[in-house]
């Protein structure tokens, strides 16, 4: 499955000029964590519930007064709309990110891709070795056929 059949595309977004509080809300009224930066299409970074707290509220800044663009991630790491999804649940990993922004030809911005969305396709590749693992477990001894050769007790 590519990351274009399995990320959203009704995104929130924000202009970068907006403030920490106008982007709360937004949040808020949207049910999101995650609040996309762009301008004209073009992808700018983005900002979490998280950032907001962490780098406004508990610096002592102004909501009110901050601009999103003082303290939102810029240049965030994004993803291709035809990666395939087990390749975004790697990167998820290796990225240590829990969204991705999809983005095609430099930062035009298609949608977003979290790690609930690639949740499901790890479970059923996690149930198939599972099922395997116990057949293979269950089959008499000295029947085993494939990688159980290559394993030292």
């Amino acid at each position: 499955m590519k990351v274009r059949e399995g990320m959203m595309t009704e995104l929130v977004t924000a202009s970068p000029w907006e403030t920490a509080a106008e982007v709360a809300r937004k949040m808020r009224d949207q049910k999101v964590g995650c609040v996309l930066i762009s301008n004209e299409g073009k992808l700018l970074g983005l900002i979490t519930d998280r950032e907001i707290t962490i780098k406004c509220v508990a610096e002592g800044w102004n909501p009110q007064n901050t601009r999103i663009e003082e303290i939102m991630t810029r240049n965030p790491y994004t993803i291709a709309p035809d990666f395939e999804m087990a390749e975004a649940a790697r990167l998820f990993g290796q990225r240590k990110v829990r969204r991705f922004p999809v983005v095609e030809d430099g930062q035009k911005l298609l949608g977003i891709l979290s790690i609930a969305d690639v949740a499901p396709d790890f479970k059923t590749y996690f149930d198939g070795i599972f099922h395997e693992l116990v057949e293979w477990r269950h089959e008499p001894k000295g029947q085993h056929s494939g990688w159980e050769s290559t394993c030292t007790h």
